[in-house]
């Protein structure tokens, strides 16, 4: 599939979880090479579908966020505390999520898993579920200030 190389780590992390979680559903050794084909092509769909996601997403905010035309006080106002809710869901989370979001997401530049690795001191293979994790728990507290 012609993926970096960090994301074969999170592929063969999230495969290996799942069949330490399913071992007991493999009826015979001669199905497990199938059943770890089949769910490495279901988890490289879904690390598409969401990398796909986040890029759109990650585009939208960046040009949300300093979009030029907001004209109107009521709008600005709007944004801002947007923003502050933003913020204060983010600065709620732990500090591992919060250094890894702000690293990924705030910070200048797309860093690479191997360079996130070196500067939060975290596995590379651990940085897309930790990542997923910590944006399920900014998505349950954006929902719990709603």
């Amino acid at each position: 599939m012609r993926l970096p190389r960090d994301e074969r780590f999170d592929i063969f992390g999230q495969v290996q979880l799942l069949l330490l979680k399913n071992l007991d559903s493999v009826k015979s050794p001669e199905s497990l090479i199938s059943y770890v084909a089949t769910m490495t092509r279901r988890e490289i769909r879904e690390m598409i579908r969401k990398s796909n996601y986040f890029n759109h997403m990650r585009r939208s905010v960046i040009e949300e966020i300093y979009s030029s035309d907001v004209r109107t006080p009521d709008v600005i106002l709007e944004k801002v505390q947007e923003g502050e809710i933003l913020m204060g869901a983010v600065a709620k989370l732990p500090p591992n999520c919060h250094k890894l979001l702000k690293a990924m997401f705030f910070d200048q530049g797309q860093p690479t898993y191997k360079e996130l690795s070196r500067m939060l001191g975290i596995p590379v293979s651990s940085i897309g579920p930790t990542r997923e994790r910590c944006l399920k728990r900014l998505q349950n507290l954006l929902k719990e200030n709603k």
